[in-house]
């Protein structure tokens, strides 16, 4: 391994992970910029963890942290089991099937309830959509489309009075819409048949 390709990898990961898992950083915006040097990393004991990362996905690593780190903080060395492997690789076939699974999430949700029913925050409760959300029926990157879509999450950070769970959800939804490539108009396009029938 080269010091290089560690440390590449290994400032890959602090910005992707200080995006989905803290409040102000967005790699994005600093074009994932962080604050790591090398003789600090060269110090490091898992140093070799990202170096075996980096060789193994290569052109991919970015979407490999991106598949792992947006569903949970993990430390480098748990990224090397066969899980994260698995997870990304999920994630890849998610990916390349994007408007099948919106189609199929949002209609299965659309058929038994309206629009309006299903984004309805009553009495400070989850709304179905969130419900459907947090067990798994509903994707994060369906989630997210629907939210660019009509915006919703704003009206349930005001009106959602549980404050433990959903604030980390809305985090998610939030940080995750940087990483996700669709077509605007088309997607609206389905929604807005899915929601007509």
């Amino acid at each position: 391994m080269t010091s290089r390709e560690g440390f590449d990898a290994y400032q890959l990961y602090l910005g992707i992970k200080l995006h989905f898992h803290s409040k102000d950083y967005d790699f994005v915006k600093y074009n994932g910029v962080v604050k790591a040097e090398l003789p600090s990393f060269l110090k490091r004991k898992d140093k070799f963890h990202f170096g075996k990362l980096s060789r193994t996905y290569k052109h991919e690593l970015k979407d490999f942290f991106v598949a792992n780190l947006s569903q949970k903080d993990y430390w480098v060395g748990d990224l090397l089991d066969k899980e994260a492997d698995k997870r990304f690789k999920d994630w890849k076939k998610n990916k390349q099937k994007l408007s099948y699974l919106f189609e199929t999430e949002v209609g299965t949700l659309l058929k038994h309830y309206k629009i309006d029913t299903v984004l309805r925050v009553d009495k400070g409760q989850h709304p179905r959509l969130l419900k459907s959300f947090l067990s798994k029926q509903i994707s994060l990157p369906t989630i997210c489309i629907m939210d660019a879509i009509i915006g919703f999450t704003a009206d349930w950070e005001r009106l959602i009075t549980e404050k433990v769970l959903y604030p980390d959800v809305h985090n998610q939804i939030r940080k995750y819409k940087a990483f996700i490539n669709y077509d605007h108009a088309q997607y609206k396009k389905i929604l807005i048949e899915l929601c007509s029938q």
